[in-house]
């Protein structure tokens, strides 16, 4: 093995680390624009995980994941929720069930539980079980934001989440889905984040507010 082979192996063994951080970061923000920025870093280090296997593998197919990732996720996705977030004039606080301790400590529950659930599975399946892992936390860490987090925006940086949590499950376990099915995923997400976008609006437009839990009072 070569040293830039090396190299792109240990970045990938060692990337599950900061994708632990950038959800306990994540977990303690108290601003939708901090989330925005960690959720924009989250994706920069899954863009570097596929660059790596893309080099290891000689796979043109992921580089132009990669690229997708960067373009989509990176760039494109948190320069909509910043206009978003611009146009709406709103608090940004994120309007959370728990306290910051509260949520830290819940999330950190998440990380063990996602070591555990893995623990049986990564040796069959011959996969990092630490990337394995990382993949299981973004998918609970995910979900977990879009229960405790109030404000519509905030749940739409859960779905984003758990949807990098699935990427990265592909990525560890088959080393990527056809590019098509990856294309079609992001397009998905794309017009996903638009309508979303446009419900948000629509929320502030009749409530006044984001506040998603006070729409429970609707029910007749």
């Amino acid at each position: 093995m070569g040293l830039i082979e090396l190299a792109a192996a240990k970045a990938l063994a060692s990337s599950a680390v900061f994708l632990f951080m950038t959800l306990l970061m994540m977990a303690a923000a108290k601003r939708i624009s901090t989330c925005i920025v960690l959720f924009s870093l989250q994706s920069a280090i899954m863009a570097a995980e596929i660059l790596a296997v893309a080099y290891a593998n000689k796979s043109i197919e992921s580089y132009a994941v990669a690229s997708l990732v960067i373009v989509v996720k990176i760039v494109g996705i948190p320069y909509l929720l910043f206009r978003i977030m611009r146009n709406l004039k709103a608090s940004q606080d994120v309007a959370a069930l728990t306290t910051g301790a509260q949520s830290v400590f819940i999330m950190a529950g998440l990380i063990l539980l996602s070591f555990f659930a893995v623990a049986p599975y990564a040796k069959t399946l011959r996969v990092d079980e630490d990337m394995l892992a990382a993949a299981i936390g973004l998918v609970l860490a995910g979900a977990f934001l879009m229960v405790s987090r109030k404000k519509a925006l905030m749940q739409v940086i859960g779905l984003l989440v758990l949807e990098n949590g699935i990427l990265l499950a592909a990525l560890t376990t088959t080393f990527g889905m056809p590019l098509v099915i990856e294309i079609g995923i992001f397009f998905d997400l794309l017009m996903g984040v638009f309508l979303m976008g446009l419900f948000v609006f629509r929320i502030r437009d009749t409530f006044e507010h984001l506040d998603v839990s006070k729409l429970r009072r609707l029910r007749g």
